[in-house]
């Protein structure tokens, strides 16, 4: 998450990054990619579910923390939609 938040968000360099986490540049920026990948597939998941590569041990600890992660990306487009739905109606009313 720091990651994330500090790479897209607040436009950190990544050597920054790298120094306040104690980590190489090359760890962060396999972090991002890591990151940008589990949302693409929690994405896919809720949109697309054919385009989601299955995660190699399906029944691991690694595979449910996934799933958990997907389902909650999921949850939230669906709260995100209701609303969306009513700021419609009431900009029809």
């Amino acid at each position: 998450r720091t990651v994330v938040q500090d790479y897209f968000f607040a436009e950190r360099p990544m050597a920054d990054i790298a120094a306040d986490l104690h980590i190489t540049e090359s760890r962060v920026s396999q972090m991002r990619a890591e990151a940008l990948t589990l949302l693409r597939d929690a994405m896919n998941s809720a949109l697309a579910p054919e385009l989601v590569t299955p995660h190699p041990r399906p029944d691991g600890a690694a595979a449910r923390r996934r799933n958990a992660y997907f389902d909650a990306v999921a949850a939230r487009r669906s709260v995100s939609a209701r609303l969306g739905a009513l700021a419609a109606v009431d900009a029809i009313a």
